[in-house]
Protein backbone atom coordinates (compact mmCIF):
# COMPACT_ATOMS: atom_id res chain seq x y z
CA UNK A 1 0.00 0.00 0.00
CA UNK A 2 1.27 3.64 -0.93
CA UNK A 3 0.97 5.96 1.80
CA UNK A 4 3.09 8.83 0.81
CA UNK A 5 1.73 11.59 -0.93
CA UNK A 6 5.53 12.11 -2.13
CA UNK A 7 5.46 8.46 -4.08
CA UNK A 8 6.81 8.67 -7.28
CA UNK A 9 3.66 7.16 -9.17
CA UNK A 10 1.33 10.04 -7.45
CA UNK A 11 4.00 13.08 -8.65
CA UNK A 12 3.53 11.32 -12.26
CA UNK A 13 -0.11 11.26 -11.76
CA UNK A 14 -0.19 15.14 -10.61
CA UNK A 15 2.07 15.61 -13.89
CA UNK A 16 -0.39 14.28 -16.20
CA UNK A 17 -2.93 15.23 -14.76
CA UNK A 18 -2.17 18.75 -14.83
CA UNK A 19 0.45 19.51 -17.82
CA UNK A 20 0.16 18.57 -21.00
CA UNK A 21 4.00 19.37 -21.49
CA UNK A 22 4.28 16.35 -19.17
CA UNK A 23 1.97 14.08 -21.21
CA UNK A 24 3.89 14.45 -23.90
CA UNK A 25 7.64 14.21 -22.69
CA UNK A 26 6.49 11.08 -20.59
CA UNK A 27 3.83 9.73 -23.44
CA UNK A 28 1.68 8.42 -20.75
CA UNK A 29 -1.85 9.82 -19.73
CA UNK A 30 -4.12 9.29 -17.03
CA UNK A 31 -8.21 7.40 -17.06
CA UNK A 32 -10.52 7.35 -14.26
CA UNK A 33 -13.49 4.90 -13.22
CA UNK A 34 -14.14 1.69 -14.04
CA UNK A 35 -15.66 1.99 -17.12
CA UNK A 36 -12.95 3.21 -18.80
CA UNK A 37 -10.58 0.84 -16.91
CA UNK A 38 -13.04 -1.57 -18.55
CA UNK A 39 -12.51 -0.51 -21.81
CA UNK A 40 -8.87 -0.22 -21.91
CA UNK A 41 -8.39 -3.70 -20.23
CA UNK A 42 -11.02 -4.68 -23.49
CA UNK A 43 -9.52 -3.24 -26.23
CA UNK A 44 -5.78 -4.79 -24.63
CA UNK A 45 -4.19 -1.40 -24.40
CA UNK A 46 -1.40 -1.90 -21.66
CA UNK A 47 -1.75 -0.54 -17.89
CA UNK A 48 1.56 1.21 -16.74
CA UNK A 49 -0.02 1.18 -13.18
CA UNK A 50 -3.65 0.85 -11.13
CA UNK A 51 -4.09 2.83 -8.02
CA UNK A 52 -7.35 2.04 -6.45
CA UNK A 53 -8.48 2.78 -2.18
CA UNK A 54 -11.03 1.23 -0.38
CA UNK A 55 -14.25 3.05 -1.57
CA UNK A 56 -13.93 0.50 -5.08
CA UNK A 57 -17.24 -1.04 -5.78
CA UNK A 58 -17.75 -4.46 -6.76
CA UNK A 59 -17.60 -4.01 -10.43
CA UNK A 60 -14.21 -2.39 -9.89
CA UNK A 61 -12.90 -5.34 -7.89
CA UNK A 62 -14.20 -7.36 -10.43
CA UNK A 63 -11.27 -5.69 -12.08
CA UNK A 64 -8.81 -6.03 -9.57
CA UNK A 65 -9.54 -9.66 -9.79
CA UNK A 66 -9.26 -10.13 -13.25
CA UNK A 67 -5.60 -8.17 -13.23
CA UNK A 68 -4.43 -10.46 -10.68
CA UNK A 69 -5.34 -13.63 -12.60
CA UNK A 70 -3.32 -11.70 -15.69
CA UNK A 71 -0.72 -12.06 -13.21
CA UNK A 72 -0.19 -8.19 -13.59
CA UNK A 73 1.75 -7.17 -10.27
CA UNK A 74 1.28 -2.99 -10.69
CA UNK A 75 -2.03 -2.37 -8.80
CA UNK A 76 -1.33 -0.53 -5.53
CA UNK A 77 -3.60 0.52 -3.04
CA UNK A 78 -3.50 4.17 -1.61
CA UNK A 79 -5.65 5.62 0.89
CA UNK A 80 -8.95 7.58 0.01
CA UNK A 81 -7.43 11.23 1.17
CA UNK A 82 -4.62 10.64 -1.27
CA UNK A 83 -6.87 9.68 -4.49
CA UNK A 84 -8.43 12.74 -3.68
CA UNK A 85 -5.61 14.61 -3.60
CA UNK A 86 -4.73 13.44 -7.07
CA UNK A 87 -8.18 12.62 -9.21
CA UNK A 88 -9.24 15.36 -11.10
CA UNK A 89 -12.97 14.69 -10.58
CA UNK A 90 -14.91 15.90 -7.61
CA UNK A 91 -15.74 12.20 -6.57
CA UNK A 92 -13.29 9.56 -7.43
CA UNK A 93 -14.54 6.19 -8.12
CA UNK A 94 -11.74 4.81 -6.42
CA UNK A 95 -9.65 3.50 -9.21
CA UNK A 96 -7.17 5.22 -12.05
CA UNK A 97 -4.93 3.58 -14.27
CA UNK A 98 -1.72 5.64 -16.03
CA UNK A 99 -1.63 4.51 -19.40
CA UNK A 100 1.53 4.83 -22.02
CA UNK A 101 -0.27 7.04 -25.29
CA UNK A 102 0.17 5.19 -28.00
CA UNK A 103 -0.08 7.21 -31.62
CA UNK A 104 -2.08 5.20 -33.76
CA UNK A 105 -1.24 5.83 -37.32
CA UNK A 106 -4.03 7.29 -39.73
CA UNK A 107 -5.15 5.28 -42.48
CA UNK A 108 -3.29 5.62 -44.94
CA UNK A 109 -6.14 6.18 -48.00
CA UNK A 110 -8.21 8.59 -45.68
CA UNK A 111 -11.97 8.34 -46.45
CA UNK A 112 -13.74 10.36 -43.36
CA UNK A 113 -11.66 12.77 -41.65
CA UNK A 114 -12.34 14.77 -38.76
CA UNK A 115 -9.98 18.24 -38.52
CA UNK A 116 -10.40 20.08 -35.43
CA UNK A 117 -8.94 23.93 -35.31
CA UNK A 118 -8.62 25.79 -32.68
CA UNK A 119 -11.54 24.12 -30.29
CA UNK A 120 -10.28 25.10 -26.98
CA UNK A 121 -12.86 23.58 -24.70
CA UNK A 122 -11.87 19.68 -23.14
CA UNK A 123 -16.04 18.99 -23.19
CA UNK A 124 -16.08 19.88 -26.36
CA UNK A 125 -13.47 18.06 -27.42
CA UNK A 126 -14.13 14.72 -25.95
CA UNK A 127 -17.54 15.48 -27.07
CA UNK A 128 -16.57 15.27 -30.70
CA UNK A 129 -13.87 12.41 -30.26
CA UNK A 130 -17.44 10.44 -28.90
CA UNK A 131 -19.53 11.27 -31.86
CA UNK A 132 -16.50 10.78 -34.34
CA UNK A 133 -16.21 7.20 -32.71
CA UNK A 134 -19.94 6.64 -33.06
CA UNK A 135 -20.99 7.87 -36.50
CA UNK A 136 -18.20 6.41 -38.43
CA UNK A 137 -14.85 8.99 -38.61
CA UNK A 138 -12.13 6.80 -39.73
CA UNK A 139 -9.08 9.80 -38.44
CA UNK A 140 -9.12 12.81 -35.81
CA UNK A 141 -6.27 14.98 -36.69
CA UNK A 142 -6.05 18.64 -34.45
CA UNK A 143 -4.23 21.34 -35.46
CA UNK A 144 -1.55 23.61 -34.25
CA UNK A 145 -3.46 25.33 -30.64
CA UNK A 146 -6.09 23.01 -29.82
CA UNK A 147 -6.48 21.87 -26.72
CA UNK A 148 -4.71 18.52 -25.87
CA UNK A 149 -6.85 15.10 -26.98
CA UNK A 150 -5.45 13.57 -23.81
CA UNK A 151 -6.51 16.08 -21.07
CA UNK A 152 -8.26 14.47 -18.15
CA UNK A 153 -11.85 16.38 -19.07
CA UNK A 154 -11.32 15.28 -22.93
CA UNK A 155 -10.76 11.83 -21.76
CA UNK A 156 -14.03 11.85 -19.98
CA UNK A 157 -15.95 13.42 -21.91
CA UNK A 158 -14.38 11.12 -24.96
CA UNK A 159 -16.24 7.78 -23.05
CA UNK A 160 -13.29 5.26 -24.58
CA UNK A 161 -13.35 6.75 -28.30
CA UNK A 162 -9.26 7.46 -27.48
CA UNK A 163 -9.03 3.56 -27.03
CA UNK A 164 -10.82 3.51 -31.07
CA UNK A 165 -9.65 6.03 -32.97
CA UNK A 166 -6.47 6.76 -34.01
CA UNK A 167 -5.88 10.77 -32.76
CA UNK A 168 -2.88 12.97 -34.00
CA UNK A 169 -1.89 16.54 -33.24
CA UNK A 170 -0.23 17.65 -36.77
CA UNK A 171 1.85 20.58 -37.47
CA UNK A 172 0.26 22.37 -40.85
CA UNK A 173 2.87 21.20 -43.47
CA UNK A 174 1.78 17.39 -42.82
CA UNK A 175 -1.69 17.96 -42.56
CA UNK A 176 -1.78 19.77 -46.08
CA UNK A 177 -0.10 16.30 -46.87
CA UNK A 178 -2.38 14.13 -45.79
CA UNK A 179 -5.43 15.79 -46.86
CA UNK A 180 -3.91 16.97 -49.95
CA UNK A 181 -6.42 15.16 -52.35
CA UNK A 182 -9.52 15.38 -50.04
CA UNK A 183 -11.79 18.09 -50.13
CA UNK A 184 -12.04 19.74 -46.89
CA UNK A 185 -15.97 21.00 -45.92
CA UNK A 186 -16.22 23.96 -43.02
CA UNK A 187 -19.12 24.84 -41.43
CA UNK A 188 -20.00 28.40 -40.97
CA UNK A 189 -22.58 30.31 -40.41
CA UNK A 190 -22.18 33.28 -43.38
CA UNK A 191 -21.91 30.05 -46.00
CA UNK A 192 -24.95 29.78 -48.80
CA UNK A 193 -24.42 26.26 -49.54
CA UNK A 194 -26.26 23.61 -47.42
CA UNK A 195 -24.77 20.67 -45.50
CA UNK A 196 -28.23 18.84 -47.44
CA UNK A 197 -26.85 20.34 -50.72
CA UNK A 198 -23.56 18.84 -50.68
CA UNK A 199 -22.49 15.30 -51.39
CA UNK A 200 -20.92 13.32 -48.24
CA UNK A 201 -20.65 10.06 -49.91
CA UNK A 202 -17.15 10.41 -51.62
CA UNK A 203 -13.83 10.62 -49.03
CA UNK A 204 -13.88 13.65 -47.19
CA UNK A 205 -12.74 15.95 -44.27
CA UNK A 206 -15.13 18.02 -41.85
CA UNK A 207 -13.30 20.90 -40.60
CA UNK A 208 -14.65 21.96 -37.11
CA UNK A 209 -13.34 25.36 -35.64
CA UNK A 210 -13.03 26.69 -32.48
CA UNK A 211 -16.25 28.03 -30.11
CA UNK A 212 -15.24 31.28 -30.01
CA UNK A 213 -13.52 32.53 -33.27
CA UNK A 214 -14.05 29.89 -35.46
CA UNK A 215 -11.46 28.61 -37.81
CA UNK A 216 -7.83 30.02 -37.89
CA UNK A 217 -6.32 31.75 -40.75
CA UNK A 218 -4.60 28.57 -41.99
CA UNK A 219 -8.40 25.92 -41.68
CA UNK A 220 -9.61 28.91 -43.80
CA UNK A 221 -7.17 28.25 -46.22
CA UNK A 222 -6.90 24.80 -46.70
CA UNK A 223 -10.75 24.66 -46.81
CA UNK A 224 -11.99 23.87 -50.09
CA UNK A 225 -15.62 24.25 -49.44
CA UNK A 226 -17.84 26.46 -46.79
CA UNK A 227 -21.35 25.06 -45.61
CA UNK A 228 -23.95 26.08 -43.58
CA UNK A 229 -26.08 24.28 -41.11
CA UNK A 230 -29.69 25.57 -41.46
CA UNK A 231 -31.13 27.12 -38.26
CA UNK A 232 -34.89 27.86 -37.77
CA UNK A 233 -34.37 29.65 -34.61
CA UNK A 234 -32.76 33.38 -33.66
CA UNK A 235 -29.35 31.52 -32.72
CA UNK A 236 -26.88 32.48 -34.87
CA UNK A 237 -24.41 30.11 -34.62
CA UNK A 238 -24.35 26.21 -32.37
CA UNK A 239 -21.81 25.04 -30.42
CA UNK A 240 -18.74 23.35 -32.06
CA UNK A 241 -19.44 20.15 -31.07
CA UNK A 242 -23.14 20.57 -32.13
CA UNK A 243 -22.30 21.37 -35.00
CA UNK A 244 -19.74 18.60 -35.43
CA UNK A 245 -22.30 16.04 -34.69
CA UNK A 246 -24.50 17.60 -37.03
CA UNK A 247 -22.06 17.16 -39.56
CA UNK A 248 -21.27 13.91 -39.08
CA UNK A 249 -24.39 13.11 -38.83
CA UNK A 250 -25.21 13.83 -42.71
CA UNK A 251 -22.04 12.41 -43.38
CA UNK A 252 -23.16 9.02 -42.29
CA UNK A 253 -26.87 9.66 -43.50
CA UNK A 254 -25.61 10.15 -46.83
CA UNK A 255 -23.00 6.77 -47.05
CA UNK A 256 -26.17 4.91 -45.37
CA UNK A 257 -28.57 5.63 -48.02
CA UNK A 258 -25.81 5.05 -51.11
CA UNK A 259 -25.13 1.92 -49.74
CA UNK A 260 -29.13 0.68 -49.38
CA UNK A 261 -29.39 1.98 -52.73
CA UNK A 262 -26.43 0.30 -54.13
Amino acid sequence: MITSSSNSKLKLVRKLQNSSQDRKSEAAFVIEGVRLIEEALMIGWPLTFVLYDQTLSSRGKTILTALENQKYDHAYEISTGLMAEISDTETSQGILAVLPQKTRPLPSTPDFVILVDQVRDPGNMGTILRAAEALGAGAIVLTPGTVDAFSPKVIRAGMGAHFQLPIQQLPWHEIHTYLKDLPVFLAASDAEKTIWETDFSQPCALLIGGEAFGASPMGEQIATERLTIPLAGQAESLNAAVAAGILMAEVLRQRYSSSKEN
